[in-house]
């Protein structure tokens, strides 16, 4: 990425259409771009076709490991993907750029495509430090031979409550070790167990906190939520749709990774995860049963959480304009793995031919409910109380207590942890 230098001059002198027509003469720059090494292989052709577009820049590729993206305070990165929760580390140690005046003066950044509430995601005191990259989504995969056996339609989006219990229901033979739902969210390493429990219970209209956005305590025993738990727990102990911790060692031996052999063996028609790990990216191995892919299910409420990256400048970059560059060529372009920022680009025809029918349209309707969290850091609060949420599914699962009686308890255990 060569870029024109004294662009950011003529932005603030000049703007920018004005400075185009000065024709200044590109000086070669180099440029290091620091991403998740999960992406390793999918940002070249992206990068290829920049650099027909300026060759004057040249990129060179850094993949670091996920949980090391906020400790990047060396120099030598220009441009990094920083993921929302890394944000607020990055910027408060000084080692982020500040972006305002480029998203002030550059009128070809377009910020009304970017999808609704995206970009301001990335500010902080009312400063720009970021730029909208991609929005990972939670979103139901399933195992389209399962729901061939049994002769069932594939869900789309729209699909109900009742709609994922009836399937679940229909596909499920513990006997064979077969299970309609897996809580695979429940096994992602160092969650929360039964993540998709709290999941649940704010699409069935329930909360866990007295504000989503800014929470002050928990509220594991109001009513809505206590219903909404029972009509999880029926999914284990009603209707045998799902294996109880007691079902699961029996079935797939138990452990951290108890449900990712379910779900690699073949013996779940459903689960929940990220948009970006379809196939089974990030696994030890690729998915090989005949998958598909469909918003969560919905009931009065329909949302999904959604986990937006960001493009940031490294505050020491020798060449803020040619990342600048670089980071509005990155947004036009079909993301490799999350779901474009822009509207324009998720609507587009070439993100559904890279992507497939499915997942496009899956994505599209998904981003209509997207939920995002702001600040992480204040849930952090929070963690031990979600873990005693966790074990109150659990002892119900077990058969030691009832919901009330589990959510009860809970709750009055997490009481002298409010603020």
């Amino acid at each position: 990425m060569r870029v024109r230098t004294g662009i950011l001059g003529c932005l603030v002198v000049l703007s920018l259409v004005g400075c185009a027509r000065l024709a200044l003469t590109p000086e070669p720059v180099t440029l290091t771009f620091a991403y998740p090494e999960w992406y390793v292989g999918r940002y070249e052709s992206m990068l290829q076709r920049f650099d027909e577009q300026h060759p004057e820049i040249t990129i060179e590729l850094r993949s670091v490991p996920w949980r090391a993206l906020d400790e990047l305070g060396e120099d030598g990165i220009d441009v990094l993907v920083v993921p929302l929760w890394s944000l607020y580390t990055l910027q408060s140690q000084g080692y982020l750029l500040n972006l305002d005046p480029f998203v002030e003066e550059d009128q070809t950044l377009e910020t009304q495509d970017f999808y609704p509430g995206t970009l301001e995601l990335f500010s902080i005191a009312h400063h720009t430090w970021g730029i909208p990259a991609g929005i990972d989504l939670l979103v139901m995969f399933y195992n389209r031979d399962l729901f061939d056996r049994r002769n069932l339609p594939y869900p789309q989006p729209g699909w109900t409550h009742n709609d994922f219990l009836e399937a679940a229901a229909a596909i499920s033979d513990p006997d064979a070790g077969i299970y309609g739902y897996v809580p695979l969210a429940s096994g992602f390493a160092g969650n929360v167990p039964y993540f998709d429990a709290a999941l649940f219970v704010y699409l069935r209209g329930g909360r866990l906190f007295d504000d989503l956005q800014e929470p002050t305590r928990t509220a594991f025993d109001d009513p809505l939520t206590v219903e909404a738990v029972e009509w999880y727990t029926d999914l284990y102990l009603k209707y045998g749709a799902a294996p109880t911790p007691e079902d699961a060692q029996r079935a797939f031996g138990g452990g951290r990774n108890t449900y990712y052999v379910a779900v690699q063996q073949g013996k779940a028609g459903l689960w929940i995860g990220s948009l970006s790990e379809r196939g089974g990216i990030g696994w030890p191995a690729e998915w090989t049963m005949n998958w598909g892919v469909t918003t969560l299910p919905r009931d009065e409420l329909f949302f999904t959480q959604a986990f937006p990256d960001g493009y940031a400048i490294y505050a020491q970059a020798d060449a803020p304009e040619a990342c600048w560059e670089l980071i509005k060529f990155l947004t036009r372009q079909p993301h490799p793995l999350l779901v474009p920022p822009r509207r324009s680009v998720a609507e587009s025809a070439l993100y559904e031919q890279q992507v497939g029918a499915e997942i496009a349209m899956t994505a599209r309707a998904s981003m209509e409910s997207a939920l995002y969290l702001g600040d992480l850091r204040r849930f952090g609060e929070f963690e031990g109380a979600m873990r005693l949420f966790g074990n109150a599914i659990t002892s119900v699962l077990n058969g030691e207590l009832t919901v009330e009686e589990a959510l009860h308890q809970a709750q009055q255990r997490a009481e002298p942890s409010r603020p």
